[in-house]
């Protein structure tokens, strides 16, 4: 009987601790969701709507230099103007790889591995984002997108 005892007591316990092992971080599942529904937006070309994923003010930091867009409307200018100097044929993207960080109670990065296609499914372009998330008000939304070199 105490050898029944034992056993239940280990399996409960390993089964208690691969459960915790697999515990998922909600706010990081929220980052996540959030991006996906960005990448949607984008795709879509739903400017207002990929506004509204961000706080500003929001920083982009590029090959090209640092800017500062302070007003939804900026973002979305901003946005428009990237769209329309996109690579040659764009039709839709993919999410590669997601890596989602925690860097404080308030604040999450999300690295972001993506590829462009044409309609022909062709691939364009593959690229990097590291995307900077804020908590404000119970809502995640991104300050801040870094382009990085994809390894």
């Amino acid at each position: 009987m105490k050898l029944k005892s034992l056993l239940l007591t280990l399996s409960l316990f390993f089964s208690i601790s691969v459960l915790a092992g697999h515990h998922e971080d909600p706010s990081a599942e929220s980052v996540e969701k959030e991006l996906r529904e960005y990448v949607k937006d984008f795709m879509a070309k739903d400017y207002l709507a990929i506004a509204s994923h961000f706080r500003a003010p929001m920083m982009y930091v590029g090959f090209g230099g640092t800017f500062t867009f302070s007003t939804e409307k900026e973002i979305v200018s901003m946005y428009k103007n990237m769209m329309s100097n996109i690579q040659e044929g764009y039709a839709y993207s993919t999410t590669d790889r997601i890596d989602v960080t925690r860097m404080s109670s308030t604040t999450y990065a999300a690295d972001m591995y993506f590829t462009r296609y044409n309609a022909a499914d062709v691939k364009i372009f593959e690229g990097r984002s590291i995307y900077m998330f804020g908590n404000q008000k119970g809502a995640w939304k991104m300050f801040s997108i870094i382009q990085a070199e994809r390894e």
